[in-house]
């Protein structure tokens, strides 16, 4: 195990025998997997977390992921797993040494999240601002799912582009409960009324994406609505599990940068 320069006290890193790198934060082990799609992208990987290399297209983007790596087990090493796109530093701008040691101190938790300025949100009315009609696609998926729940009233902690680190047994649950479910609805061809739902425009705009592989993901040259509901599904899973202990470790933009 080899202690970071400077920051012995803060965190360490190892890497076990399949190639898994783990950071251990006090007595607690996290597994940060960062994914990659191209050469740009590679190129902004952390050399803390584990690289994914996602080169074939989904529409569910990091949660495409996520399903793949439940699905073959997650590895038993980890106290806490973090799926983490490309751009988190970008998101989530603070220093390693930071990041690490606000996951060492403090009460421990089984989740931890980056948005404690958007905790306890209503989570589907916020994302109708931004997304027309995701409401209504989000109570169908959920209702495919078998959730008697109504969106318009879910409340608590908001967490968005699936960066947090959760317990890898809680991460696993909540695969089970409700992601994969979620993801294979979504991807039924044979549901009509929810494939029109969510091929709907979600009014997203990325100038830096070409419009072909918009097309190769979604079969439309603009973002249709299936990665802002899954990445919305953790927060849809919390609200219906308030037992579980999230601790935000940084407030967003609402906090100085590091």
């Amino acid at each position: 195990m080899m202690a970071t320069p400077g920051t012995a006290r803060s965190y360490t890193r190892y890497t076990d025998k399949a190639g898994w790198r783990y950071v251990r934060a006090g007595s607690r082990r996290f597994l940060g997997i960062q994914v990659a799609f191209d050469e740009r992208s590679q190129q902004a990987l952390n050399p803390l977390w584990s690289a994914y290399m996602n080169t074939e297209p989904s529409p569910f983007f990091e949660a495409a992921v996520i399903r793949t790596l439940l699905r073959a087990g997650l590895p038993a090493e980890a106290d806490y797993v973090g799926v983490l796109s490309w751009k988190f530093a970008e998101k989530i701008p603070i220093r390693p040494a930071d990041l690490f040691s606000r996951l060492a101190i403090g009460p421990e938790a089984d989740v931890y999240s980056f948005f404690g300025s958007v905790r306890s949100q209503a989570i589907w009315p916020l994302a109708e601002a931004r997304h027309p009609g995701i409401t209504r696609t989000a109570a169908l998926v959920l209702r495919r799912v078998g959730l008697d729940v109504d969106p318009h009233r879910l409340r608590g902690h908001v967490i968005y582009q699936n960066h947090f680190f959760a317990r890898r047994s809680l991460y696993e649950q909540f695969g089970r409960d409700l992601l994969l479910p979620a993801l294979d609805a979504m991807a039924d061809p044979d549901d009509g009324l929810l494939q029109a739902l969510l091929r709907q425009d979600s009014r997203y705009r990325d100038p830096s994406v070409p419009e072909a592989r918009l097309v190769a993901m979604f079969g439309v040259p603009y973002y249709c609505l299936h990665p802002f509901i899954a990445e919305r599904l953790f927060s849809t899973w919390l609200a219906l599990h308030p037992e579980v202990r999230v601790r935000h470790v940084w407030r967003g933009r609402y906090e100085r940068r590091t």
